[in-house]
């Protein structure tokens, strides 16, 4: 998750070295100076929320299917489709959350504990709220509409919601909307385990060093996945947190909880991202053989280690490699990636009903056209959808004050409009509210009072 403060400061220098190297920074010691601005990370947000669209795209046109994954409509499938899926699955999530556990690290340092639960359960509960009486919804009734096309369940069930024979298994639960109560119960987990680290500091020793954290971290995804490989290789859908898949993603929630503590400005993950990206580019390949042989069907346990290894080491080594790149970008963003990211929680929330309904036409009404180009049509055509109801619904309205979007467009400072906010960008408003900026992750969170976190503020950026 991520906020946004009205006012930046230098940082501490940290020094470029590798991850044993960085500054030992205890678990429950306090931060000192703010942190330098990253504009990147809104822009890799951005791109992100789009990379979940890409991802849902692809679903229908896979062979074999995804284990545990109901969809709204199956079509041709084609081999570039399920490559696509599952390069993004490797790593799209664990982004998000390392990006989250990092801004928690540093808005805990900011502000008490009970003051940052009270606020993520604001901007995360309440859209969580609207998701599921709008969006699931919505999504129930295009998912049930496109198997009675396909004539897998019979019209009336749409009526009565009675299924026989199983069909209904993998349809109930909070669907793509997981992240947002997972991410809650982790800031919450976060918040207990610092404390009890303060009140007795004995227990902070082993958080002392970096290597040791990060290769815990490691050692607990990767025997979760041994366990479990359909954390990743399938989808777990509940309405309640799945242990495998909380403890996976616990991992990376905690993993960019060290580098808020360990690397505060990522200069370090900057400076070795080619290395890092390296790394990734010679797991990913194994892991995706792997995988996909797994998912066709095979099974022994030698692999299941070789997999577990190759997707954790795949999905650590390019988050940490695409964090260094964006952690790189200084200059402030243009107004369109700005735009991007300010809508990009919008997108993430809303883009399922989109997708689904748009997947079903595409298969009915052009059904000669390549799958490929059926993905992009439905990318596209989704995230254009959510863009639209972001700009009519949300922007400028009550939704969007409600479900945290909470922006002041009527006043301009140096002739240009003035960017998500409750009060002039300007250094005299430093002990103010700050702005709202949505994430595709599930975060919203207002910069009230203490809490100040990396991002690319300038005073005066454009909001649209």
């Amino acid at each position: 998750m991520a906020e946004i403060a009205p006012t930046h400061r230098s940082s501490q220098k940290i020094p470029t070295a590798g991850v044993g190297q960085v500054d030992r920074v205890a678990f429950g010691s306090k931060s000192q100076g703010a942190v330098t601005t990253l504009p990147g990370l809104d822009a890799l947000r951005g791109l992100a929320a789009i990379g979940v669209v890409l991802l849902h795209s692809c679903v229908p046109y896979m062979q074999p299917a995804v284990p545990g994954l109901a969809w709204s409509v199956t079509d041709t499938p084609h081999w570039l489709a399920s490559q696509c899926f599952w390069l993004i699955e490797l790593f799209i999530m664990p982004v998000f959350l390392v990006m989250a556990g990092y801004f928690a690290w540093q808005s805990l340092q900011r502000s008490g504990g009970p003051k940052v639960v009270r606020s993520r359960a604001r901007r995360l509960l309440i859209p969580l709220g609207f998701g599921a009486l709008v969006v699931l919804p919505a999504d129930l009734y295009i998912w049930l509409s496109g198997w009675v096309a396909d004539g897998k369940i019979p019209l009336r069930k749409m009526k009565s919601l009675k299924f026989a024979d199983g069909v209904d298994q993998d349809l109930w639960g909070l669907s793509h909307l997981w992240f947002l109560e997972y991410l809650f119960l982790y800031i919450v987990v976060f918040v207990v385990a610092y404390s009890v680290c303060k009140r007795f500091p004995a227990l902070v020793g082993f958080f002392r060093s970096p290597l040791r954290c990060f290769l815990a971290l490691f050692a607990i995804a990767t025997a979760t996945l041994v366990i479990a490989p359909e954390v990743v290789w399938g989808f777990q859908h509940r309405f309640y947190p799945v242990p495998s898949k909380w403890l996976y993603s616990g991992a990376f929630f905690f993993a960019g909880v060290c580098l808020g503590s360990f690397d505060r400005g990522l200069k370090v993950l900057a400076a070795h991202a080619t290395k890092h990206a390296g790394f990734a580019g010679a797991m990913i390949l194994p892991a995706m053989l792997i995988g996909q042989w797994h998912v066709a069907g095979g099974d022994q346990k030698m692999a299941a280690v070789i997999l577990a290894l190759t997707t954790t080491g795949a999905a650590g080594f390019t988050t940490v490699a695409l964090l260094g790149f964006a952690a790189k970008v200084r200059k402030p963003l243009a107004p369109r990636w700005n735009y991007l990211a300010a809508a990009s929680f919008w997108i993430y929330l809303v883009h399922h009903p989109f997708l689904g309904l748009m997947q079903i036409d595409l298969k009915w009404l052009l059904p000669q056209v390549s799958p490929i180009l059926k993905v992009v049509l439905g990318c596209l055509g989704s995230v254009s959808l959510s863009l639209l109801t972001y700009e009519v619904w949300v922007r400028k309205t009550w939704l969007g004050k409600l479900l945290g979007f909470d922006y002041c467009w009527d006043r301009e400072v140096g002739g240009e409009p003035l960017r998500a906010g409750r009060e002039p960008m300007g250094s005299e408003h430093q002990g103010s509210a700050g702005p709202i900026v949505p994430l595709p992750a599930g975060a919203s969170l207002s910069v009230s009072d203490t809490d100040e976190v990396p991002s690319e503020i300038s005073e005066t950026r454009r909001a649209a």
